[in-house]
């Protein structure tokens, strides 16, 4: 189980997030890369409860559906999302790509805290399920688009 925490994990993150560009395609789904970028980024904010986004009261709040999609099943393509995290329109590439390096660093600084936000789908979440949720989340898209 790969997590965000893990300084590996991060750099490897990093190294494929840097071999996108604004064209490359998506094998699935309807996003574009600059859209997937922003998405990810705030996702992040998300996380971090920078962003807030509409909670729905589901059973993958509690145990064992909760901990089996964020430790143990992939995220299904095509899955549908918080309109919160599609709702800002991509700028400037390189300024998004930016947003999105500075987003996962402030993210990684944030590994002692105790206090962390519900998240909308999956509710409260411990720090190592964050840190397990930000690295699948953003590997699942960067494999969408084949990095």
């Amino acid at each position: 189980m790969r997590t965000l925490w893990d300084p590996a994990a991060h750099d490897e993150l990093t190294a494929r997030i840097n071999q996108l560009t604004p064209e490359s395609r998506a094998q699935w789904g309807r996003m574009t890369c600059p859209q997937m970028i922003v998405h990810v980024t705030d996702a992040f904010a998300l996380y971090a409860g920078e962003l807030s986004a509409a909670g729905k009261r589901t059973p993958l709040q509690y145990a064992p559906f909760k901990h089996a999609l964020v430790y143990l099943v992939p995220i299904p393509k095509n899955v549908p999302t918080a309109p919160e995290l599609t709702a800002r329109v991509p700028r400037e590439w390189s300024d998004e790509i930016e947003r999105l390096h500075r987003a996962m660093a402030s993210f990684l600084s944030q590994r002692t805290r105790r206090d962390w936000p519900a998240h909308p789908i999956f509710g409260r979440l411990s720090c190592r399920a964050y840190g397990v949720l930000a690295y699948n989340h953003t590997d699942h898209h960067l494999r969408q688009f084949g990095v």
